[in-house]
């Protein structure tokens, strides 16, 4: 537990760092779930903290990305931490068996290619493990996607809208589909202030939700995004809330100042 909580404490020492205002922005990593394929700045340094809440468990989601450079970024990610979970004191259900036990340790790597003046696509991963105590209770994971954005030019009214797939190993998923969907939509409501936003993993296991709501840009670029969590068709998940916290693009040469 101390390990945990030590890793925990570490990205909330790089969330508090960037408290602070800067000129640079680019798109949101991912949207609440979906990734949104676009890519850090070469340089610059991305920050996301996810909470996922409901009535039986509540996860911490921390995401931290480096440009590199060429459609190129890579860093890692502290998933599925728990703050609180009651599904313990529950009856285990034989048919439904869950991914083994978080938080999960990730690195996570991302290409992006710019087809053309409307079409973005990019490819990339998380792959990592659960710490435990023991070999035999940490277990490799993977969730690898392909995702496209759409978005025409001078017509914002459109929004920027998502369509791709995933893989997912029993190992981050849990029992279900291994292949699936991913769908999203951004619509601007006020012009680089708010804008309506929804997601969604589409299939039957453990990652397969809805996210419905909106995200609010602060002057200081911070990314504040509120959702309503709606499980897939017979997928068994729990209704929710999900709030982001997203700093898109934090140059790097200011941490050496």
């Amino acid at each position: 537990m101390t390990r945990y909580f030590s890793c925990q404490a570490l990205f909330f020492a790089v969330f508090c760092c960037f408290l602070f205002p800067s000129t640079r922005a680019s798109a949101q990593q991912n949207l609440f779930n979906v990734p949104s394929g676009a890519i850090t700045p070469q340089g610059d340094l991305f920050f996301q903290e996810q909470f996922n809440i409901n009535n039986l468990a509540g996860t911490s989601n921390s995401t931290v990305a480096f440009g590199l450079g060429n459609g190129w970024e890579a860093g890692f990610n502290l998933l599925n931490y728990y703050m609180y979970d009651k599904t313990k004191k529950l009856p285990s259900d034989p048919d439904k068996p869950k991914a083994p036990g978080n938080p999960d340790l990730m690195a996570n790597l991302q290409k992006g290619l710019q087809v053309n003046d409307f079409w973005n696509t990019c490819i990339g991963l998380q792959a990592g493990f659960n710490p435990a105590k023991t070999r035999h209770n940490s277990y490799f994971q993977n969730f690898s996607w392909w995702i496209n954005s759409f978005e025409v030019s001078n017509h914002e009214a459109f929004g920027k809208w998502y369509a791709g797939a995933y893989y997912a190993n029993h190992n981050y998923a849990g029992d279900g589909n291994r292949l699936g969907l991913l769908l999203g939509v951004e619509i601007p409501i006020i012009k680089d202030k708010l804008a309506f936003q929804a997601d969604g993993i589409m299939g039957h296991n453990d990652l397969s939700v809805m996210v419905i709501g909106g995200v609010y840009t602060f002057d200081n670029k911070w990314m504040l995004s509120l959702g309503a969590q709606i499980p897939t068709p017979s997928s068994g998940n729990s209704h929710g809330v999900v709030i982001e916290f997203t700093y898109p693009g934090f140059p790097l040469e200011r941490l050496r100042r």
